[in-house]
């Protein structure tokens, strides 16, 4: 039986104050918000790329800040993205994250830009589920990192048992020949909503929702329809708000996450603000 207890969970963005100073408490403010309306699993540092705007003492902050917050339900599960350019920085968070009995698993991303071979990825990533200790998802996003896990690499280390699951962000057409050379409790989790009915169909029993920040009750509603029968209404009023969530701006003039938290601000209190050059469209705008 797969360890961690909810196939859906909701990627958080980090807020930060109009300095840019990482905002812990209003991050856990969002989470709670989503909380009430039903959500029960959150990825943090993770998934937004906002994770590699963040030095190594920002995270531990962030990961800190979460094991003091007492307001979380007793069923609430939190996950934690771990990825970094240096290796020892990150080993550095795993170790941390180990001493945190708040935080149930990682969502393991491999180093961005540098693109490490095949073998330099595994040995980056046995480290780091040496070091964590707990239940680890293997996060593959080429087209953000520019390195594609391989199927051999996957199934390298998946032999170990801390390895629970895989958030694929590349090629989702290869999942129906990978599923079967795993466990029956290995998790695939889509990365964001785009093709999800396809993806499910071809065998993701999970999900790693950006869209369920703006309508987590739809989100919640729509996953357990689509996971239970495969299928799903795309003309229902709810699916349509999410597609609508998971596109962003209409107008492709601004980038996502400045466009998600400018709706989370009129949706609940200010959410806060990007780091540059996120949402920065004029020298002006950059204050220089």
């Amino acid at each position: 039986m797969n360890p961690l207890k909810y196939p859906l969970h909701v990627a958080v963005p980090t807020a930060f104050d109009e300095n840019e100073t990482l905002d812990c408490q209003k991050t856990i403010a969002h989470m709670l918000h989503l909380q009430k309306q039903g959500i029960r699993s959150f990825l943090v540092c993770g998934s937004t790329g906002e994770q590699h705007s963040l030095s190594l003492s920002e995270k531990i902050c962030l990961v800190d800040a979460l094991a003091a917050e007492t307001r979380f339900s007793k069923d609430a599960e939190l996950l934690f993205g771990v990825a970094a350019i240096r290796y020892q920085e990150a080993q550095l968070l795993a170790m941390h994250i180990a001493q945190t009995s708040t935080i149930a698993s990682i969502v393991l991303g491999f180093p961005p830009y540098i693109c490490p071979t095949q073998s330099e990825a595994i040995a980056y990533a046995k480290g780091l589920i040496l070091a964590v200790k707990k239940p680890v998802i293997l996060y593959n996003n080429p087209r953000r990192t520019g390195f594609d896990l391989s199927e051999e690499s996957l199934y390298i280390l998946a032999q170990n048992s801390h390895v629970v699951g895989l958030k694929e962000a590349g090629d989702f057409k290869r999942i129906p020949a990978i599923k079967p050379n795993l466990s029956d409790d290995f998790r695939m989790y889509a990365g964001g909503e785009q093709d999800l009915i396809k993806k499910v169909q071809l065998g993701f029993d999970g999900l790693s929702s950006m869209a369920g920040n703006l309508y987590p009750q739809e989100m919640i509603d729509c996953w357990q329809e689509l996971s239970s029968t495969k299928n799903l209404d795309t003309e229902t009023p709810a699916w349509i708000r999410l597609m609508a969530a998971a596109a962003g701006d209409p107008s492709q003039t601004v980038s996502y996450l400045p466009w998600l938290k400018a709706q989370l601000a009129t949706q609940q209190a200010n959410f806060g603000h990007c780091r540059k050059p996120l949402g920065m469209t004029s020298l002006k705008g950059a204050n220089q």
